[in-house]
C-alpha cells in the first residue's frame, strides 16, 4: 500500500461508521491527490499506523484506494497504476478512469458538461453519436493521452496503436463526408486533432519521456498546493483534537488524583475522597433534604434540626417523626429549584423580600452542628462551596491545565520531527506544513516560528520551480489557456519574478482569454524590469487587445527609444506593431 492515493468513497455516511477520532481525522484529510505517506506527514501519525488506519476506511467502505471501483480487492490483487490516476484522468463516480474505446458511451456515468440544448441541433447524426461527440469534446481539456486513447500509462507502442486506430475511424473527418454537422463539425475535428496528438506523443520515445515527466510534475504541484493550502483546517482541527482528548481522559472513569493508569475501583478510599469531593463541588447544589415545607401562612421553611424542644426540655424531634410528607413541587417551585441550579445553588429569596441577615444560619448552631459520617466533607448552608470542594477543584483545573499542556508540547514535538524528516527527503511542501502546524501550537517560540517562516518560503519558491515547468510544457504544445495559469501561480511564489508576469500576459493574449488580466501582468512586468524592450512590447500589445490604442502607442514609442539602433529590437517592434493589428485595432 505504499505511495496509494485514497479517495473518498462517493455515498458513505461517515456518522454511521464506528470510527476512532484518529481515523476521523485522517479521513477529513483524505482528497484522492494525498498519498498515504503524505497523509501521515499532515496527520503527524507514523506511516504504519497510517497505512492501518487506511485499511480500516477501506474495510468500513469510506474510501477507495488507487484500481479500486467496488468492495475491498481480494489480498494478493495487483495494485492499480498510481501515476497519472488522479492527475488529468477524470474519475467516474465509481473511481475508474474514463474508458473511451467503443464501450465508453454506455460505461460513462458522470453529468454531462454540455448544454443539453445541443442535442436539439438539426444534423445528420444519430442521437447517440451526438452524445458521445459532445461528451467527449467537452472533456478534451482534462483528459490525460492516456485517458484519451483508453490505454493504462504502461501501454506499450503496439497496445497504443491498436487503440489509436479502433478510435480515431470514429472521429475522422472523411467519416462524415457530405453529411450536414452543423456546429458538430469543428467539434469532431478538435477530437480527432487531439486523439492524433496522443498517437503521435505516445509513440515517440523522447516526446512521452517528456510528456510522462510533465504529468508526474502536475501530480506533485498538485499535492504540494493540497499540502499548503490546507495547512489552517490541520491547525483548527489538531487543537480541536488536543481538547477534545483531554476531556475525553478526564472524563473517563480513571484516576484523576492519584497514580496514572489506575481506576477508581483500584484507588483507596483516602485517593477517592479528594475525587468524591471535586463530583460534589462540581454538581449544583440541591435543596436541603431537610428543609420543612412553607407552611400555608408564608412562613419559611424550617430545619428539621431545629424544632425547638418541647416544654419538659425533651431532645428536639425528628423531622421524619414530625413532619408529613411534603406536598408535589409546583410550577412556581420547579422555577425556583432550576433556577438555584443555575446559579450554583445559592437560594433566592422572593423578589422584594428583605436579604436574610447572616446571623440567621447560626439560629441553632447546636442543631447543626450535627456529627458528619467519617471522611464525609461538610458542605454548609446557603449553596457556598466548602474550602475542601473548592481545594477539589482547583487541583482538578491544574491537573486539566498540565495535561493539556503536556498535549500540545507532544503534538509540537511530533510535527517538529516531521517536518525535519521531510526537510531530509527535500519534501519541502510537507515540512512547512508541519512547521505551521507546530509553530501556531507555540505562538511563543521565536526559534520554531523562524524555522517556520525560513522553511514556507523554501516551499513556495519550490512549488513555483514547479509550475514553471509545467507551465513551460503547456506553453511549447500550444496549450495556452493552461500555461496562463500555470505562469500565474508561478507568480504568487515569486512576486518580483518579471518574466512570470510577461509569460502570463502573453499566455492570456494567445489564449484569448482576458485581456485586462494581461494588461496587469504586463504593466507589473515593467515596472519590475523597466529597460526591457521585450516586456514594453507585450504591455503594448496588452493595450491594443483592450482597446487601449493610446496606451499601446505610447508604449511602442517607449520602447523605440529603448531599441535605439539596436536592428534586431527595431525589427521586434515592427512585428509586434503587424501583430497588434490583428486584434483589429490600428496601432
Amino acid at each position: 500500500m505504499t505511495l496509494r492515493v485514497p479517495r473518498p468513497k462517493p455515498g458513505y455516511d461517515v456518522k454511521s461508521l464506528p470510527l476512532k477520532p484518529a481515523d476521523a481525522f485522517l479521513l477529513s484529510r483524505i482528497d484522492g491527490v494525498l498519498t498515504d505517506r503524505d497523509l501521515s506527514l499532515i496527520t503527524g501519525m507514523s506511516h504504519g499506523d497510517t497505512v492501518d488506519a487506511l485499511r480500516r476506511l477501506r474495510d468500513f467502505g469510506a474510501i477507495l484506494l488507487d484500481g479500486e471501483s467496488g468492495p475491498p480487492p481480494q489480498r494478493g490483487a495487483a495494485d492499480g497504476a498510481r501515476r497519472g490516476v488522479d492527475t488529468e484522468r477524470p474519475m467516474a463516480s465509481g473511481g475508474e478512469p474514463f474508458p473511451l474505446g467503443r464501450d465508453a458511451l454506455q460505461q460513462v456515468d458522470s453529468p454531462p458538461l454540455y448544454d443539453p440544448a445541443e442535442l436539439d441541433e438539426p444534423v445528420e447524426l444519430a442521437p447517440d453519436r451526438k452524445r458521445r461527440i459532445l461528451d467527449l469534446y467537452y472533456r478534451l481539456d482534462d483528459l490525460s493521452h492516456y485517458a484519451l486513447l483508453g490505454v493504462a500509462d504502461q501501454a506499450d507502442k503496439k497496445q497504443i496503436k491498436s487503440a489509436y486506430y479502433q478510435l480515431a475511424p470514429e472521429f475522422h473527418p472523411d467519416t462524415y463526408f457530405r453529411k450536414q454537422l452543423g456546429s458538430y463539425k469543428q467539434k469532431i475535428e478538435a477530437i480527432f486533432t487531439r486523439i492524433t496528438l496522443a498517437h503521435d506523443t505516445l509513440t515517440s520515445k523522447q516526446r512521452r519521456a517528456e510528456y510522462d515527466a510533465y504529468l508526474e510534475q502536475t501530480h506533485k504541484n498538485r499535492a504540494m498546493a493540497a499540502l499548503i493550502e490546507q495547512t489552517p483546517r490541520d491547525i483548527a482541527t489538531i487543537t480541536t483534537a488536543v481538547d477534545a482528548s483531554v476531556r475525553a481522559a478526564f472524563a473517563e472513569p480513571r484516576d484523576l488524583v492519584g497514580s496514572p493508569g489506575r481506576y477508581s475501583s483500584e484507588r483507596t478510599p483516602a485517593e477517592q475522597a479528594p475525587v468524591a469531593a471535586f463530583a460534589r463541588a462540581a454538581a449544583p447544589a440541591q435543596p436541603f433534604p431537610e428543609a420543612i415545607a412553607p407552611d400555608r401562612a408564608g412562613a419559611p421553611a424550617r430545619s428539621a434540626a431545629a424544632i425547638a424542644p418541647d416544654a419538659e426540655g425533651a431532645p428536639a424531634r425528628s423531622a421524619a417523626a414530625t413532619t408529613p410528607v411534603a406536598p408535589a413541587p409546583s410550577a412556581k417551585d420547579r422555577r425556583e429549584m432550576f433556577a438555584r441550579k443555575l446559579t450554583g445553588g445559592l437560594r433566592r429569596g422572593p423578589a422584594g423580600a428583605p436579604a436574610a441577615a447572616p446571623a440567621a444560619v447560626a439560629t441553632a448552631p447546636a442543631a447543626v452542628a450535627t456529627a458528619p459520617a467519617a471522611g464525609a466533607v461538610s458542605r454548609p448552608l446557603g449553596g457556598v462551596r466548602s474550602p475542601e470542594s473548592m481545594r477539589a477543584v482547583d487541583a482538578l483545573k491544574a491537573r486539566y491545565d498540565s495535561a493539556r499542556n503536556e498535549a500540545v508540547r507532544n503534538q509540537i514535538a511530533r510535527y517538529s520531527e516531521a517536518a525535519r524528516s521531510a526537510l531530509e527527503r527535500n519534501d519541502y511542501a510537507s515540512a512547512a506544513n508541519a512547521y505551521r502546524i507546530a509553530a501556531s501550537l507555540a505562538p511563543e517560540d521565536a526559534a520554531l516560528q523562524k524555522a517556520s517562516a525560513d522553511v514556507q518560503r523554501l516551499a513556495a519558491v519550490t512549488l513555483a520551480d514547479g509550475y514553471l515547468k509545467q507551465a513551460q510544457y503547456e506553453a511549447q504544445n500550444g496549450r495556452w489557456v493552461e500555461a496562463a495559469l500555470s505562469y500565474a501561480k508561478v507568480c504568487n511564489g515569486r512576486p518580483d519574478d518579471a518574466s512570470a508576469h510577461e509569460r502570463v500576459a502573453y499566455a492570456t493574449l494567445q489564449a484569448g482569454e482576458n485581456t485586462r488580466r494581461a494588461v496587469e501582468f504586463a504593466r507589473r512586468a515593467v515596472e519590475l524590469v523597466p529597460s526591457s524592450v521585450e516586456y514594453r512590447l507585450t504591455l503594448a500589445l496588452s493595450y491594443a487587445a483592450a482597446g487601449l490604442a493610446k496606451s499601446a502607442n505610447g508604449e511602442f514609442d517607449r520602447a523605440a527609444e529603448l531599441a535605439g539602433n539596436d536592428a534586431r529590437l527595431r525589427g521586434l517592434i515592427a512585428q509586434t506593431r503587424d501583430q497588434a493589428k490583428r486584434y483589429g485595432k490600428q496601432v
